[in-house]
Formats: C-alpha cells, sequence, structure tokens
C-alpha cells in the first residue's frame, strides 16, 4: 500500500496524522484525487475537522474536504426522500426491492450516512419484476440510460431523474447480484430476501440484506473489481482495492455477532467463495485492524484446489469471458450471450460510437468486433 494510502486509511479510522512535509506522493492536488477514487473524502473530513488539523494540513485538502460535506449533507437529504419514494412505489406495487452496497450500509453501519458517499441507489429485484419495475420508474419519472441489454450479457440497467429542485437521481436496477454468470450464481435474490433487514430510515418499505449476506456481497463486489474498474471524469482507474470497499467491509466485520461469524464461515464454504471472503478480510485487517474471530480464516479454506469464484476473480478479462459461458446452461444460452455482447441494439451502437453514427450499422458492428479482439489480445 502506497504512504498516501496509510494516510486516508488512518484518516478513515478517525485518527488524524501529520501531514507528511516532504514527498511526490503526498501531493496535496494528487492526494485529494486519491480521496475522490477511494471514496474517502467525508470520513476524512471528519477527522480533519479538529482545530489541530487547520495548523498542519494544506489549505486545499481541508476547503475541499470540508466543500465535499457538504455536498453530500444536501444530496442525503434529496436521495433519502427519493429513495423512499421510489420503494414505496414498487412496494406499491408488489414489488419487494433491496438495498445493496452504500446505499443499505450507509443508514446500518456509519454513524450519519453522509459519511457513506455513493454516486447512486442500487436495488436488487426478482427476475420476473423487472418489466414491472420499469413501469413504475417511467411513471416516476425515471429514463433508462442507453447501455447494452438482454437477458444474459447484463443483469442491472441505469435509471435517471432530475427532481423538481434540479436534483438529480442515479438508479442502478438489478436483477441479479451481479453480471458475471459466475459471481450471479453466488446469491439470489429469493434467499437474500428471505432473510432481509428493514431499514426504517428510509421508510416501512425499505429492506436491504442481513450483515452476513452484506458481508459475502461486499467480498465478492470487491473481488469482481480486479479486473473492472472505476470511472472518474471518463477515465478508467483500476478498483479491486477501493477503501471504501475495505471499510465497508470493516464495519460489517466489527458489528459481527460470533453467531454471524458463523453463518458467514458455512455460507462461504457452501457456496464455494472462501478464497474471495478470505482475501478480503485479510485486506481490511491489513487496512483498518479489523477484528476477526480466532477460527475465522482458518475455516474459509477452500475445499476444492481452484473455486469457480476465485478462478474467476483472478482471470483476465478473456478467460473471465470463457468461465461466463461455461456457466451457461446448453449451447442455446451461450449462443444468445455472445449474441448480446456482439450485436447491441441499434440506438447503443450509435450512442456508442457518436463520431460515426451516421454510418452504416454493419460498419459499426465490425468496428465493435474488432475493438474487443484487440481488448482480448492486449
Amino acid at each position: 500500500m502506497e504512504n498516501a494510502e496509510r494516510l486516508i486509511c488512518k484518516l478513515m479510522l478517525g485518527e488524524l496524522p501529520a501531514w507528511p512535509e516532504t514527498g511526490e506522493r503526498t501531493d496535496p492536488a494528487k492526494f485529494i484525487e486519491l480521496l475522490r477514487f477511494h471514496g474517502a473524502t467525508t470520513l476524512a473530513a471528519q477527522a480533519l475537522a479538529s482545530g489541530a488539523a487547520r495548523a498542519s494540513w494544506p489549505a486545499a485538502i481541508l476547503e475541499y474536504c470540508r466543500d465535499q460535506t457538504l455536498a453530500q449533507a444536501v444530496a442525503e437529504m434529496a436521495r433519502r426522500a427519493e429513495t423512499a419514494r421510489v420503494l414505496r412505489a414498487f412496494a406499491e406495487s408488489g414489488i419487494h426491492a433491496l438495498l445493496l452496497k452504500g446505499g443499505s450500509l450507509a443508514y446500518s453501519h456509519y454513524a450519519n450516512p453522509v459519511l457513506r458517499p455513493r454516486s447512486d441507489t442500487d436495488l436488487l429485484i426478482p427476475l420476473h419484476a423487472r418489466r414491472q419495475a420499469e413501469e413504475v420508474l417511467r411513471r416516476l419519472g425515471y429514463a433508462p440510460s442507453p447501455q447494452i441489454a438482454g437477458d444474459f450479457v447484463s443483469a442491472q440497467a441505469a435509471w435517471a431523474f432530475t427532481d423538481p429542485l434540479g436534483v438529480s437521481h442515479d438508479l442502478d436496477l438489478h436483477w441479479r447480484v451481479n453480471n458475471s454468470q459466475v459471481l450471479a450464481k453466488l446469491l439470489d435474490y429469493g434467499e437474500l430476501a428471505a432473510r432481509a433487514a428493514e431499514v426504517p430510515q428510509l421508510g416501512a418499505n425499505a429492506r436491504a440484506l442481513t450483515p452476513v449476506h452484506a458481508l459475502l456481497f461486499a467480498c465478492m463486489h470487491l473481488a469482481g473489481h480486479r479486473n473492472a474498474p472505476i470511472y472518474l471524469d471518463g477515465i478508467a482507474h483500476p478498483a479491486g482495492g477501493r477503501l471504501i470497499w475495505l471499510y465497508d467491509i470493516h464495519l460489517l466485520a466489527g458489528g459481527m455477532t460470533r453467531t454471524e461469524w458463523e453463518d458467514v464461515a458455512a455460507l462461504a464454504v457452501h457456496k464455494r467463495m472462501t478464497v474471495i471472503c478470505r482475501d478480503a478480510l485479510v485486506r481490511s485487517s491489513e487496512c483498518f485492524q479489523t477484528r476477526i474471530p480466532d477460527g475465522v480464516l482458518e475455516r474459509l479454506v477452500p475445499a476444492e484446489s481452484v473455486e469457480p469464484s476465485a478462478r474467476y476473480c483472478n482471470a483476465g478479462p478473456a478467460r473471465q469471458w470463457v468461465e461466463d459461458l461455461r456457466a451457461l446452461d446448453g449451447a442455446r444460452a451461450r449462443a444468445r450471450l455472445l449474441g448480446e455482447m456482439v450485436f447491441p441494439s441499434a440506438a447503443y451502437m450509435r450512442g456508442k460510437y457518436p463520431d460515426a453514427a451516421l454510418s452504416w450499422l454493419p460498419i459499426l458492428y465490425a468496428r465493435r468486433v474488432l475493438h474487443a479482439f484487440w481488448k482480448l489480445a492486449a
């Protein structure tokens, strides 16, 4: 871990280390970019709020953290009301959505939801309710974002809405827990909904994953980003070590009872995801001194030489593509996945290549195929 990231970890834990006087990695502008990438700005702001910080830390960092915290506080007020509105509309239509990721942990494990920044709200619904949920969102004023769509190529859809005050709301609607065919089999809506926990801050219709399921999901999500970057200002950044996701795991682990730890270990073994769970917990401990009860890591040992989930997460893009094909049942499903990947809708293709939007459509598809082969070769 780089020195600047260690500094961020201490701030996230509420500590106030001294600002290093020299060194390229402690340049204030670069440090601010790291805070943005790691999603740690508001947690850092909380640690930097003391009077001592004003004397030792660069003014640019203090001002940035303060301004971003104020912006997050305003956004949180609007987001909370809007999320409750969506969940209420879903419930009235018979759709029982589950909050995922930061949208639930912000209320269950953070002292203040403002401390858990997030760019969108993630909701998981049953597969059969997908079309109905889309109709509800349209009635609420949401519009879908251009993206590849299909039964196999994607398990989520992005929707956006601007409220009367001009605040933008982004929502990711999921009908499987992951776009990967391999990882999607680890957890399903039915088992998650059967043990769902209430989120009273968001109204009577708000439910989320239990701490046990949330920890398994967080470990899977972190591992799934080893080869899946996140984008800031249109630039891709490797996200396999993003600190806010490790801090989620730290908080989840810190609130576990002994019985819940037993459930985590048993489910990880049953679902053949011991390696990715152990790796996430070890990395959380390295960053945040996460306390893991004796015997838990010893139980997170695979019963086979290579678990499918670990093999997938450790593979490169080409190998992951093959693993997803293998995870599907039958040649017809595999052919449909290939077709959805290679030949997305014409509307998507026109939006993907705006510089050539008036070109003959087969040329755009050929361009897409060549680009994919180039990436796989690289």
